[in-house]
């Protein structure tokens, strides 16, 4: 006997292909089916607030069709519908933009219900229904799209942008979590067009209630320096992260909880354009590379003066040659001249500045 349900691939995978880029993650709806009949089928059932299922071989997500209804505050008060009779087209109303809302059935036919094909040869984010209001995360998502496909020339339908700036007066963008808000603001980081993200929650008034700390530099400079190839999303952050003061870029790196690495790399570059300049005598910079820790963690030292050579337009060799310096010294042969304690420590840090000095660096005042 053949189950009556019908699989369809949906969202990003559907937008992807037909914007040619590589699919990496597929996500399926499966329409005409109750969680017991896919379970018999072996799929794996791992949704909490809603049925979301594993493939018995291929272990990608497929998710029964629902509708939603608004019921309490943020992006979590919802209650879902997901009983059989719930159509594919009712499944991609709830869906934020239209280019997310087309699928593709077993025969590679498309079903665009709400347009998405033209949004996407226009190049524009446009919202499936109203509904979309009453989820205050797709602020973050619409600008976490434009910073994804800022390369495309994709342009934010004015009429969704209205929709976003009324959430952001609504008081919704509170009730999101430190950590979903850090999520969108990662995948944001893994484009080189990051500063999108945030000029798009500026444009939307979302800016100062999700990130009130942060000081947005908008320019060519900035956008030429994200856009070198090799930059890490941590970099980006701290390139990002420039101008805001250390003491307010603290508080805001406690908010979002984000990562030790991100917050780090970013405090770091940040102190260092505040509190110092090039070039400096010698002392200075002995007192800075041990700061930072140059010696014992020459990776993170890495990243660090990759972005303060760009951000200072100087020389990356220079900032590495002045770590390997002082990374060959050590304290043995003061201590067979009978350094010790506290004398040690500043013997020690004598010669590493001498040592300096003799490199007749650039950066070295």
């Amino acid at each position: 006997m053949t189950i009556p349900y019908q699989v369809y691939l949906v969202g990003g995978a559907v937008r992807d292909a037909l914007l040619e880029l590589p699919v990496i993650d597929h996500d399926w709806v499966v329409t005409g089916a109750t969680p017991e009949q896919l379970e018999q089928k072996g799929f794996q059932q791992v949704g909490k607030q809603f049925p979301v299922f594993l493939h018995p071989k291929s272990k990608e997500e497929h998710a029964l069709a629902r509708k939603e209804k608004k019921q309490g505050e943020g992006y979590t008060g919802f209650i879902c519908d997901f009983s059989p009779d719930i159509t594919l087209e009712e499944d991609l109303e709830r869906r934020d933009l239209t280019i997310n809302a087309i699928a593709q059935d077993e025969n590679g036919t498309l079903i665009d219900p709400y347009n998405g094909q033209q949004d996407l040869l226009d190049r524009v984010f446009r919202h499936v229904s109203d509904a979309f209001i009453e989820d205050p995360l797709r602020v973050l998502r619409v600008a976490r799209f434009a910073a994804r496909f800022h390369h495309f020339g994709f342009t934010i339908a004015p009429e969704t942008m209205s929709l976003m700036q009324e959430i952001s007066a609504s008081g919704e963008l509170s009730t999101l979590s430190a950590e979903r808000i850090w999520k969108e603001l990662e995948k944001a980081l893994n484009t080189c067009h990051a500063n999108v993200f945030f000029s798009v929650l500026k444009d939307a008034n979302a800016l100062d209630k999700l990130f009130p700390e942060f000081i947005l530099e908008d320019n060519q400079t900035l956008t030429d320096i994200l856009n070198q190839v090799g930059l890490t999303p941590a970099q980006r952050w701290a390139i990002l992260c420039k101008n805001t003061p250390l003491a307010e870029l603290t508080q805001l790196h406690q908010r979002i909880r984000s990562p030790n690495q991100f917050k780090i790399l970013a405090e770091q570059t940040r102190s260092f354009l505040e509190n110092q300049h090039i070039p400096m005598d010698s002392t200075t910079w002995e007192n800075w590379l041990i700061s930072v820790n140059a010696i014992k963690k020459p990776q993170p030292f890495i990243l660090l003066i990759e972005i303060l050579s760009r951000l200072t337009n100087s020389k990356v060799e220079d900032w590495q040659k002045l770590r390997d310096t002082i990374a060959v010294i050590n304290a043995a042969s003061l201590i067979k001249q009978g350094f010790s304690g506290a004398e040690l420590g500043q013997a020690l840090k004598k010669v590493r500045a001498e040592a300096l000095d003799k490199t007749l660096s650039p950066l070295i005042s």
